[in-house]
């Protein structure tokens, strides 16, 4: 449950950083480092293991501050997070998403893939 809590959360917790994420995006894209720019919200303390570039903290009334960082999905298949086989699949699913953001949510529960409307 707490899997599902932490997602539904997120998308609420980063409606106010819209406008810095759509800026990170749009500065991958147009300097040619990935058309898949990917967010990793992280809620932990070892954030020097999490991929990416810090962007910014995301405090919540929850008592937990996401570390967002923006990084892309080359990084991430360069770091076995997405394998191989996996990379088609991605992109078309974020293809299919193109208005919103691509997140990579860590936390206890593990770290899965979710889509984030609101982009564009």
């Amino acid at each position: 449950m707490q899997e599902n809590a932490n997602w539904i959360q997120l998308q609420t917790d980063i409606k106010p950083y819209h406008q810095p994420l759509q800026q990170a995006a749009e500065t991958v894209m147009d300097e040619k480092v990935s058309n898949y720019p990917v967010f990793v919200a992280y809620a932990g303390d070892d954030t020097e293991s999490v991929p990416g570039i810090h962007l910014l903290e995301v405090p919540t009334p929850r008592n937990l501050v996401w570390t967002v960082n923006v990084t892309t999905l080359e990084e991430l298949v360069a770091r076995q997070v997405v394998t191989q086989e996996k990379v088609d699949p991605f992109r078309k699913v974020y293809r299919e998403n193109a208005d919103s953001f691509c997140f990579l949510i860590i936390d206890e529960a593990g770290g899965r893939f979710g889509f984030v409307p609101g982009k564009g």
